[in-house]
């Protein structure tokens, strides 16, 4: 078995896989938001198609269209980013749980795939109470990405400053791994350098502009796609060890 795209299912085909038994749907929410000037809007929402995709063929799952727009507003100093509220946020992963028990699904696996949802989606799943109808596994430990960043310093000698959190070298390399026409790596160039744990209250309070007025935390000049795929490896394992197994296997 390997996963099937929801959205390029018709009902009845639907029906009759959850019929034989597959009953897991995986989603993930990005976010259409700067990520510096070298990489596209769409950065973190791709990722997300590419992480769900990934998971839900561990998993022999459904995977369900991304949700593409998040919780941004830390980058919204930067043309063209979108971002929904924390409310608003909450109410649109409530409605996809209730509409996805309704049609029949027992099991429902939400991944982070922006830095900015880790913190609404625990919150979110946490709003729904003990039964919400459905089993719900929500990938929302933020420190995936310091092990992320920790990954490439052991692997590929990037120091965890450069790593980044936010468009430096580990997710630049992811990019370039899957979507190497939406990075131009001569536009690319050092953000804020510093502790990258220790900015995060920093940049949600006062903005990442406040911090790096390039939109880059990190510093994607050692960026390459051979990286990218050994992050997109341990992407995986990380999630995985997350998730774990299905109720009952």
């Amino acid at each position: 078995m390997s996963a099937k795209e929801l959205d390029k299912l018709t009902w009845p085909e639907i029906r009759d896989e959850l019929a034989a038994g597959r009953d897991t749907v995986v989603i993930a929410f990005g976010a259409t938001e700067q990520h510096g000037p070298h990489m596209a809007m769409a950065t973190d929402a791709l990722i997300g198609d590419h992480m769900a995709a990934l998971i839900a063929e561990e998993l022999d799952a459904f995977v369900a269209p991304t949700v593409r727009v998040g919780c941004s507003s830390h980058h919204l100093a930067f043309a063209g980013t979108l971002s929904f509220s924390a409310e608003t946020f909450h109410a649109i992963v409530a409605d996809l749980v209730a509409s996805l028990a309704r049609g029949g699904f027992r099991r429902v696996v939400m991944l982070a795939s922006h830095g900015g949802n880790f913190g609404p989606l625990q919150a979110a799943i946490e709003k729904l109470g003990p039964d919400p109808g459905i089993e719900i596994v929500g990938m929302t430990d933020l420190g995936a990405l310091a092990t992320v960043a920790q990954f490439g310093a052991e692997k590929h000698g990037v120091p965890v400053n450069e790593g980044g959190l936010h468009g430096g070298e580990w997710e630049t390399s992811m990019m370039l791994a899957i979507a190497p026409d939406l990075v131009h790596m001569s536009r690319g160039e050092a953000g804020y350098t510093g502790d990258p744990m220790g900015a995060l209250a920093g940049l949600f309070e006062g903005g990442v502009d406040s911090i790096a007025p390039n939109g880059v935390l990190g510093d994607p000049s050692a960026a390459s796609a051979e990286n990218g795929r050994r992050y997109w490896a341990k992407v995986v394992e990380i999630a995985m060890d997350q998730i774990g197994p299905a109720q009952g296997e």
